[in-house]
Order: structure tokens, then C-alpha cells, then sequence
């Protein structure tokens, strides 16, 4: 059973949350109502938004899962602050107010780098993203000045940012039950071109480390939709590993967005054990990790991790891919 899909919840439970502190920053109710903010910000606006990001990390999606976590630790830790303040638990020194303009610039520019992300996404997720680094910076700019205006001013932008996050997650809802984009702003900035395989493009994407003894394969993207499309690949990694001068080499490959059509799954299957018994010492899937450590895992003792593609995909036991 496939998981479903937790970025509504996410955006719904960060989008309430804000709206209500945005009510607060904005004059429209009492001051007294950010204690019921708490209460929010730990259930809906942390919990929801840990959870959304949970489930996007088993879906394998990295970004969405950065940004759930972030804002859901974020409030979390907020309403914990307030809480033990309104209950008289903390002892502050004095005024703590550079530190906290500091505090909120440091989370303007990390929703900037998050809203660079989303350039490569879709027009709601820049709109939230974008928004949401204007009230963070607005509200250290009123912070730092003590202008009530300003306050104000930011106490707008992070309302706005807040519709934005309800029309976003109303929009994949909406889309998703309708099968199609009846909602607009969700459809993907980014779409990565067909890249002509042949075996020079091939060649082009190979890069070979003589030290190690390593040949890296790009073929990120890659749609590997025809027969032609199989040997063009295997007579490119051939000739590349035949410039060599080695007999076999250890080989890693980028196979992030492959697309494989389930027509010429065997083939390909086929083709790279054909490659694996004549040529590699070894064979492992790219995955980059920031923290300096390599996650691949090897492809000649875990073969469906050789045939990653978009749509829904089987192994059986000798190792032919079929659909399911």
C-alpha cells in the first residue's frame, strides 16, 4: 500500500498556524490571544508539519521533507519558548533583543534558500516560500526598530503567506481528486528535456577517475524508451571502459529521474548483466550525501536498483523486471 500524499496537512497545519500569530502582528485581536497560538503552534503548526515531513522522507522526497521538519520544529520550539514564559519557567537576564532580530533573519535566509529550491517547482510553492522570507525579515526589521508599523506591515506579508498556503494545499487536494489541473499554479516550472541517447552522448556522459579506478555514468534523466536506446548505451559504456586501458573497473551511476518503459525493462536488465560480467568490478547507484558520506548501495546484490523509473515497476526472483 502506497503512501499517500502529506504535503496538504503540512501546508494546511503551517498555513493555519501563521495566520492566526498574523492576527496577533496585525492589530486585529487582542494580544492575549497568542496564548492560544501555543497551543497550535505545538499540535498543528509542529506536530502536523513533523509528521507531513516524516511521511515525505518515505516517499523519498528530500526537499519537502527539509521544509516540514524545519517549520515544524520551528513552531514547536516557538510555542515551547512562550509557553515557558507565559508560566514564568524562564529567567531572562534583560533584553535579549538583538538576539532575537539575529533569530529572525537566520530564518529569512533560510526560507531564501528554500524559495531558490522552489524555482525549480511551481508557482504556489515560490509564492509560500517567498512570502514566508519577507515576514521574517520584516519582522527582524521591527524587532530592531521597535516601529509598530513595520510590525504591522510584516504581520500582512505573513497573512498573505498564509492564504498562499491554504490555496496550495487546497490546490493539490483539489487536483488530486479531480485527476487533473483544475486549480492553477501547481504545474512544475521545470520539466527536464528528452535527452537523445546515442553512443557519443553516452560517451560524453562518462567520467573516468584512474586512481580509483571508478567510472562515474551520468545518466540522470535519461528515457530509455527503445531497443536502439539499450545498445547505444551498452556501446558507449563499452567504448569508454575500452579507453581505459583497463580490462574491468568499478563503476557508479547517477540514475536520479531515470525513465525506463516496461517494454524494454528485460533488455536492459539483459544488457547490464551482460555489462557487469564482462567489464565491472563493481557497480553501485549514485546518492550524494552532504554530510560527505556515500550511500550507494551495490547494484549486482540489489538489481532493482538498477531499473529506477518513473511508474510503478516489479522483480521476480531471476531478476527479469515486469510490470505490476
Amino acid at each position: 500500500m502506497g503512501i499517500g500524499n502529506p504535503a496538504p496537512l503540512g501546508l494546511l497545519a503551517f498555513g493555519m498556524t501563521t495566520m492566526l500569530l498574523m492576527y496577533v502582528d496585525m492589530g486585529w485581536v487582542e494580544g492575549e490571544f497568542q496564548e492560544m497560538v501555543i497551543g497550535y503552534a505545538f499540535f498543528y503548526g509542529g506536530l502536523c508539519q513533523l509528521l507531513a515531513g516524516i511521511f515525505e522522507l518515505l516517499r523519498g522526497s528530500t526537499f519537502p521533507f527539509a521544509v516540514f521538519g524545519s517549520y515544524g520544529a520551528f513552531w514547536m520550539g516557538w510555542g515551547f519558548a512562550h509557553l515557558m514564559y507565559e508560566a514564568d519557567e524562564f529567567t531572562f537576564g534583560g533584553d535579549y533583543s538583538n538576539g532575537k532580530t539575529a533569530w529572525l533573519i537566520q530564518w529569512g535566509l533560510l526560507t531564501f534558500c528554500f524559495w531558490v529550491v522552489s524555482l525549480r517547482k511551481n508557482v504556489c510553492l515560490m509564492l509560500v516560500l517567498g512570502l514566508l522570507s519577507w515576514t521574517f525579515f520584516l519582522l527582524a526589521a521591527a524587532n530592531a526598530s521597535g516601529s509598530d508599523g513595520v510590525k504591522k506591515a510584516a504581520g500582512a506579508i505573513g497573512f498573505l503567506t498564509a492564504i498562499a498556503a491554504w490555496y496550495t494545499a487546497m490546490a493539490e487536494i483539489v487536483n488530486e481528486e479531480w485527476g487533473r489541473h483544475v486549480l492553477p499554479g501547481l504545474r512544475p516550472l521545470h520539466a527536464p528535456e528528452r535527452i537523445a541517447i546515442s553512443k557519443d552522448s553516452i560517451i560524453k556522459r562518462a567520467d573516468y577517475d584512474s586512481k580509483s579506478k571508478t567510472l562515474f555514468l551520468q545518466f540522470r534523466g535519461m528515457q530509455i524508451k527503445t531497443r536502439q536506446d539499450v545498445l547505444a548505451i551498452k556501446e558507449g559504456v563499452e567504448e569508454v571502459i575500452k579507453s581505459t586501458g583497463e580490462s574491468r573497473v568499478h563503476v557508479v551511476v547517477d540514475y536520479a529521474d531515470v525513465v525506463l518503459l516496461d517494454d524494454i525493462a528485460s533488455d536492459y536488465w539483459d544488457m547490464v548483466n551482460g555489462l557487469q560480467n564482462n567489464y565491472y568490478l563493481s557497480a553501485k547507484r549514485f546518492h550524494i550525501s552532504s554530510f560527505g558520506t556515500n550511500k550507494s548501495r551495490n547494484l549486482m546484490r540489489d538489481p532493482v536498483e538498477l531499473l529506477l523509473y518513473r511508474g510503478r515497476t516489479g522483480i521476480d526472483p531471476s531478476g527479469i523486471v515486469k510490470s505490476v
